[in-house]
């Protein structure tokens, strides 16, 4: 991706910054950031520094902020100021945040107050162009990255924080990305945390090339009284996943899901290999939904390996089936318990599929 940022490198120890990991560095930071206003310009944190911080905020477009050392969220839980994200920018065009540095979300201080408030890591909001490339986020206290810009890229991007189960402090709800923008790419990235490991509300995104490790897998959703299409998903490896290409919708909702495919992926130890849940949240209440999913493609999948609760779990809406599902080549093997769920599937093309059954779960799953 082509992006412009201004020409001036602000060092933010020209501005005060100490960067031992104890002074808050906030407002050096801050005034760097400042600087770049109205021209833009690079913000360098330099290598062998661990400058410690509350929320910031990027003033202006055409701005890079280069992470060369590392960048601490304070751990003072208690002076956070209000409900704002660690680093945020709204209504900006071409903004960069790279460097081959680390950005430590100190999230252990923040996911044992989990009903509490707890920032985003990044949070752009609004603009175009943005890129996020050779930069490594650890430990975000919530989501990791909420981007809602347009035309964004992410490339060899690592995130990761422990799973949200099975570990003394959980990591609930730490999202590694989650796109609310429309174009955005995501390649050759590392994404192994505590919730979805990307959850895509949003048209037009490719994920290719990638790892997938605890998590949540490729999420679309939940949606509501949305419109979601041209989602690519290939050539990525899940790793210790509670389900890979996932599907979710809420109850009670309008919208359309089509255009969908998830191709070429290997699974090992995945709990639910493919899901599509048109009841999520499920409350038990099933009311009637006007939402549809359509032209969805599954193909080249294998998986191997774990205990396994189904090899898929489709559950779609009486009232509104789903159509026009595609199943091509795929292989599920050692540990999976041979057991398709399927609800409310209309039609179906099915091919070269192990173990077999799903043809016949698709078939009795449905009456016009």
């Amino acid at each position: 991706m082509s992006v412009k940022i201004g020409d001036a490198v602000y060092d933010v120890r020209d501005f005060g910054a100490v960067g031992d990991n104890k002074t808050d560095d906030t407002g050096a930071i801050q005034a760097a950031l400042g600087a770049c206003v109205p021209e833009g310009g690079t913000v360098l944190l330099p290598a062998g520094y661990a400058f410690s911080s509350f929320a910031l905020t990027i003033n202006n477009s055409n701005t890079e902020l280069r992470i060369e050392g590392t960048l601490v969220v304070n751990d003072d839980r208690d002076s956070w100021p209000g409900e704002l994200d660690f680093i945020t920018g709204k209504y900006l065009d071409d903004v960069v945040i790279d460097g081959g540095g680390v950005v430590d979300g100190n999230g252990w201080v923040w996911w044992q107050n989990r009903d509490d408030f707890r920032p985003k890591l990044v949070s752009l909001k609004e603009g175009e162009r943005a890129l996020l490339h050779n930069i490594t986020f650890e430990n975000p206290p919530n989501h990791c990255l909420e981007l809602s810009t347009s035309w964004l890229e992410l490339s060899h991007v690592t995130v990761t924080a422990p799973p949200s189960t099975g570990v003394p402090v959980e990591s609930h709800n730490t999202d590694a990305v989650d796109v609310h923008g429309p174009y955005m790419y995501v390649h050759d990235v590392v994404f192994d945390t505590g919730d979805d490991n990307v959850a895509v509300h949003a048209n037009h995104t490719l994920v290719e090339r990638s790892y997938f490790g605890h998590g949540h897998g490729a999420s679309i959703g939940s949606l509501c009284d949305s419109w979601l299409t041209n989602l690519t998903v290939k050539d990525v490896v899940f790793n210790a996943t509670t389900q890979a290409a996932r599907i979710k919708t809420r109850p009670k909702c309008a919208g359309r899901v089509w255009a969908i495919r998830y191709e070429n992926l290997a699974m090992i130890d995945v709990e639910t290999p493919i899901v599509i849940d048109m009841f999520y949240p499920d409350d038990g209440t099933h009311d009637v939904t006007t939402m549809k999913i359509i032209n969805v493609t599954f193909s080249n999948i294998t998986a191997t390996g774990g205990i396994i609760k189904d090899d898929a779990s489709i559950t779609c809406d009486p009232e509104s089936p789903c159509e026009d599902l595609v199943f091509h080549d795929l292989a599920f093997s050692e540990g999976y318990d041979t057991t398709w769920t399927c609800g409310a599937v209309k039609s179906a093309d099915i091919n070269d599929v192990s173990p077999p059954g799903l043809s016949d779960c698709v078939a009795h799953s449905y009456a016009d």
